[in-house]
């Protein structure tokens, strides 16, 4: 059984569809009638008087007919042969068909025709010059002899047959693939063989060498006298089997502390993040490090998934809920203040190594001695774990040591001469929409703690500031 021309399909029905569009315009000029009358009369003007509608959908049909059963200038042309050129007018063909009342079926008959000729168009089909033809190929190729050529018979015999004199035979089926939609879009994939035994077929054929041997004192000279090819040819089948099995080279294993460790996207570009941090602040903002986002843009905690802005908010820290954008205006409106203890941006805090961030323990502190806010909150747990391990000569917190909110007094930080209360410490949660350990119930309960306490001290200073003045 044949396989299917979907464009001789498709020209049948089109011819079906121009004849009878030919037909109804003529009956539209007898008597002439728009298929909407019945909604609006606005559209009756074109076709009486002066028949428009009519005129057009002659026109349109006769151009389909010479067009599908093709005149003899028109065959072979650009415009016959192009199925691209027909999806672009038969659309308007069959809008006009639709507007006029003789032709309203002869627009379904279009849509189905431009549908097959799509489909057509998809699988890789031209139009022939004679309608009913199909496009000559040239199914058979000259035997070609290989002389030490590796031929892949797996990817061969996929496509490829050899018939009993030598001759190879393009299948069908793999030409009707190849020039299809799916076959132009595989061009462009890359293919590996992973297999590790290859079968190759190398054609050589049978010499007679006429030179004499070198004696083994004469230097090696290649050959130059030319050998004579017996009519006999040998083909010969070899497996090859590929190196696949190669033992990997030992690599040295990165330590986390390793800058060349890092991904040249963290490395290269510095944070565009900088610190605000003016004296006096009631509250200093301790992250752990921008991320990419952050970093590219300035605003801190600029990602959307992060919750910092959100329990700014809700802990009633800020009485709005403020976007990125406004990060440096908060020391000024709420005297709150932002920092980092690690500088560079990455992806998130668990690309920075334990020794990294220990080494902002007191970059921190000294910023902190610096500015002397009332308070400092550290936005995650690590930092904490950090400045515990400066402070301890690097043992690790227990899980009875480690608790969330306001620390010890002892362990205030920045303290130095002139200032030995330094500053409170509060341990809140982690903002990050990366972490999932606590639930947002869980996160809310320790920042209201913290925001019943920045509401408190910002009170305290609006009425010292009233009785001063």
């Amino acid at each position: 059984m044949g396989r299917l021309i979907k464009n001789h399909w498709a020209r049948l029905i089109i011819l079906s569809a121009a004849a009878w569009q030919v037909g109804a315009s003529i009956e539209g000029f007898i008597w002439p009638k728009v298929f909407w009358d019945f909604i609006t009369k606005n559209l009756d003007g074109a076709v009486g008087p002066i028949p428009i509608l009519q005129i057009i959908n002659l026109v349109l049909g006769i151009v389909a007919l010479a067009w599908e059963w093709p005149l003899k200038p028109l065959a072979g042309t650009l415009p016959h042969r192009s199925i691209e050129l027909r999806l672009l007018v038969y659309p308007l063909s069959a809008l006009a068909c639709a507007l006029m009342y003789q032709s309203g079926d002869v627009a379904v008959y279009y849509l189905i025709g431009m549908g097959i000729y799509f489909w057509a168009y998809s699988e890789g089909e031209v139009v022939c010059p004679v309608p009913w033809t199909l496009p000559k190929r040239s199914m058979l190729q000259p035997a070609r002899i290989l002389l030490d050529i590796d031929i892949d018979i797996d990817r061969i015999a996929d496509s490829r047959a050899m018939n009993e004199h030598g001759i190879i035979v393009d299948h069908d089926d793999d030409v009707d693939r190849k020039r299809s939609f799916e076959g132009r879009l595989n061009r462009f994939l890359h293919h590996t063989d992973t297999k590790p035994i290859r079968q190759r077929r190398i054609i050589t054929r049978s010499v007679s060498s006429s030179s004499s041997p070198s004696s083994p004192s004469s230097p090696s000279v290649p050959a130059t006298s030319r050998t004579t090819p017996s009519p006999r040819k040998s083909y010969r089948l070899q497996e090859d089997q590929c190196n696949l099995t190669r033992k990997p080279k030992p690599r040295r294993k990165r330590s986390d502390n390793d800058p060349h460790n890092q991904p040249l996207s963290q490395t290269l570009y510095p944070s565009r993040l900088r610190d605000t941090i003016p004296p006096n602040l009631i509250l200093l903002l301790v992250g752990v490090n921008p991320g990419l986002l952050t970093g590219s843009t300035g605003y801190a905690y600029a990602h959307p998934s992060n919750l910092f802005w959100k329990l700014l908010h809700s802990s009633g820290i800020t009485p709005i809920r403020h976007p990125p954008s406004d990060t440096y205006k908060l020391p000024e409106l709420y005297s709150i203040g932002n920092t980092n203890i690690v500088e560079r941006p990455t992806r998130d805090a668990s690309m920075l190594s334990k020794a990294e961030m220990d080494a902002g323990v007191p970059v921190l502190e000294a910023k902190i001695a610096l500015n002397k806010p009332e308070a400092v909150a550290l936005v995650g747990k690590s930092i904490w774990e950090s400045i515990w391990r400066v402070r301890h000569g690097g043992r690790a917190i227990k899980k009875d040591e480690f608790r969330y909110g306001w620390q010890d007094e002892s362990e205030n930080m920045g303290r130095c001469p002139g200032w030995e209360a330094g500053a409170r410490v509060f341990v809140a949660t982690t903002t990050s929409g990366l972490a999932a350990t606590m639930s947002m119930q869980q996160k809310q309960e320790v920042w209201n703690e913290l925001g019943r306490w920045v509401q408190q001290r910002r009170m305290e200073r609006d009425i010292n500031k009233s009785h001063y003045f």
